[in-house]
């Protein structure tokens, strides 16, 4: 048990003091996505895939589900992402999860292309986005 107590605290001491002199910026720690809903995992095998993404000025992004969550990082411009009427918005330096299974969509709503950078916590063998009509 001592054993447990001192290595929890010295990756406390660790994490904190990194944290403090600078060296890692937090971007997201969140237990829920940015429709306000738990993040949800599927069971299978882990696959993790990283991209950038861009939106041209006014460009929209089709309704669509996940089948995992997606990690979205705004790098540039600002987009509003909507679903079942309710309308979020983000920004550059804005960081979200979007919902498994839930039909969302979004639209670029700045004056400057959209970049982002996407992260899907995924299962291999499923797509990381399906269009829905």
């Amino acid at each position: 048990m001592k054993k447990i107590i001192i290595t929890l605290f010295a990756i406390f001491v660790i994490n904190n003091s990194v944290l403090a002199d600078g060296h890692v910026k937090r971007i997201i720690s969140t237990s829920q996505t940015g429709m306000g809903n738990d993040i949800v995992y599927p069971s299978g095998k882990a696959k993790i895939t990283a991209f950038e993404f861009n939106v041209p000025v006014g460009g929209p992004v089709v309704p669509h589900t996940h089948s995992f969550p997606v990690l979205i990082m705004i790098q540039q411009g600002e987009i509003e992402l909507t679903q079942g009427g309710k309308s979020y918005i983000y920004k550059a330096g804005d960081a979200f999860i979007e919902d498994v299974g839930v039909v969302h969509e979004s639209k670029n709503i700045g004056d400057v292309p959209v970049k982002a950078i996407v992260v899907a916590m995924g299962v291999e063998g499923q797509k990381i986005m399906t269009p829905v009509k």
